[in-house]
């Protein structure tokens, strides 16, 4: 992270993307240049990252990154619900004072510790949030003091969700279509690298760990027996007027038009004339997008890769 009245050097290795292909050069560029620039893909532990979102620097200095043990940790990765568990946890640690904590923007609730410009004692949160995967997180997070939400989402519904939101976002590297995005999704050449490996370090290490894992698609069966699994977590009791409010504020209508949630005003590098950050919020989108041959494609590699791990996905709801 830049230090006060210095400008750091970063170097690092970028992914030029073209057609088909990509190859890598070595480029260096000071924080303040950075943040005037088009995005640049580079490699860290052979995960990709987007330049000005993230920062070599910010992803070194978070290895020694001292945690806060009563702040729970949000993890995820992209496109599974994760400001939906925001919004959620941030108003159980309200205390059942929703209005002190509603309108407050969600990435200064729970900021995630990836992104530029994250300065810890520079915001006011109750909760951080991270898609990093197991290996780069904090090493102070890895105990048992800490409190972790891992929010997890059926892989299909999770990549055309970022495909959606890759075509919006000026920071990352729009699409050739849905069949090659699928492809380097599969094959983890997106940003955070493989959904697989994600999923499955985080889970093979949850005994170690203080962990809570929730779905999407049980928030959308139920998100009020959620709201009270994740409140008894995080050692709140609600009672029956806050748990009511709480669910009012968690609907995807009420997220989607709230601007403390929508993130319309906040995020400059999104094109919101052409897709919203919030876009459908259903189980089994993934049907209007995959080829039949695909879908089978997807589920032989899905049992490949996912071999010995206790987990079930619901892909569609009644």
């Amino acid at each position: 992270m830049r230090g006060r009245g210095r400008t750091a050097i970063l170097s690092y290795r970028r992914r030029v993307w073209a057609p088909g292909e990509h190859q890598v050069v070595t480029f260096t560029m000071d924080n303040d240049e950075a943040s005037n620039q088009p995005f640049e893909y580079f490699e860290l532990n052979g995960i990709s990252f987007a330049s000005p979102l993230h920062s070599l620097e910010l992803l070194e200095w978070l290895k020694d990154f001292e945690m806060d043990p009563d702040i729970p940790l949000i993890v995820s990765y992209p496109k599974s619900g994760t400001n939906w568990v925001q919004q959620m946890a941030s108003l159980i640690l309200a205390n059942g004072n929703i209005d002190s904590v509603k309108d407050k923007i969600l990435k200064h609730r729970a900021p995630w510790i990836e992104f530029v410009p994250f300065k810890p004692g520079y915001t006011d949160y109750q909760l951080l949030t991270t898609h990093l995967n197991y290996q780069m997180v904090p090493s102070s997070a890895k105990n048992r003091r800490m409190k972790i939400i891992y929010v997890a989402r059926n892989p299909k519904d999770v990549v055309v969700s970022f495909y959606h939101y890759h075509n919006c976002h000026h920071y990352l590297k729009t699409p050739k279509d849905f069949s090659d995005f699928l492809e380097q999704f599969i094959e983890g050449n997106v940003i955070y690298g493989s959904w697989f490996d994600h999923i499955r370090d985080w889970y093979n290490h949850k005994d170690e760990l203080n962990m809570l894992f929730v779905t999407y698609e049980d928030m959308q069966k139920d998100i009020r027996s959620v709201i009270v699994k994740v409140a008894s977590f995080l050692n709140k009791m609600l009672d029956g007027k806050t748990l009511e409010s709480i669910v009012d504020h968690c609907t995807f209508a009420y997220m989607k038009t709230n601007a403390a949630t929508n993130y319309r005003a906040e995020l400059k590098h999104f094109n919101h004339d052409i897709g919203h950050f919030f876009r459908k919020g259903i189980v089994g989108d993934w049907k209007n997008h995959f080829l039949v041959a695909q879908n089978e494609w997807f589920d032989s590699i899905y049992q490949e890769r996912m071999a010995g791990l206790p987990l079930k996905f619901d892909y569609d709801l009644k």
